[in-house]
């Protein structure tokens, strides 16, 4: 999927684009050389990336999200429902500031790894569906059984990796799982 595809399916990286967009007015670039140059764009490994359409449901990488702040600017950027994987080491998070969003976009919750009591805490009461696993390729799993037609599966850890993992790790796993399963799914 191009830079410009994505654009049109989420607003991810909108803000940026809105600005690109405003100058390229200003600077009278016809829209046949912006959506060029907008299709020619990479996103940056890890965060907000576009890894795969699998039956239906979109699946994004954003894993470079090790923090709450970040994690909240992605869901201010979604506008279809959310099937979130998350988790890590929570010890130093405060998640009251994803509550509204999370209560308003995500459809499930999957906890990955040990360690994520204070997740389930803050967001038992505004998550039905709630659940832990114990690995990346156990939660994309999951998540696509949980995951509806448009929705899209967002791995946003809004916490730190776990000792010996880096969020490339993590990312790299996730991204693995989802590409073998659209391979296993489609052939």
């Amino acid at each position: 999927m191009t830079y410009y595809e994505e654009l049109t399916n989420t607003r991810l990286k909108c803000p940026t684009t809105m600005v690109d967009g405003i100058s390229s007015k200003v600077l009278q670039i016809r829209k046949e050389n912006i959506k060029l140059s907008l299709s020619d764009l990479n996103t940056v490994d890890h965060r907000q990336e576009y890894i795969a359409t699998v039956d239906g449901v979109m699946y994004y990488d954003d894993s470079r999200a090790e923090n709450v702040n970040a994690t909240w600017f992605t869901f201010q950027n979604i506008v279809k429902p959310v099937v979130w994987i998350v988790g890590g080491d929570d010890s130093m998070a405060d998640f009251k500031d994803l509550k509204k969003v999370v209560k308003q976009k995500v459809r499930a919750m999957v906890c990955v790894g040990e360690g994520n009591a204070k997740l389930k805490k803050a967001f038992h009461k505004d998550i039905t569906d709630l659940f832990e696993v114990e690995s990346i390729d156990e939660a994309v799993n999951l998540a696509s059984l949980l995951a509806q037609d448009n929705d899209i599966v967002l791995f946003s850890p809004a916490c730190k990796s776990a000792i010996g993992e880096t969020y490339t790790d993590r990312g790299n796993q996730f991204t693995e799982t989802v590409r073998r399963m659209e391979h296993e799914r489609h052939q």
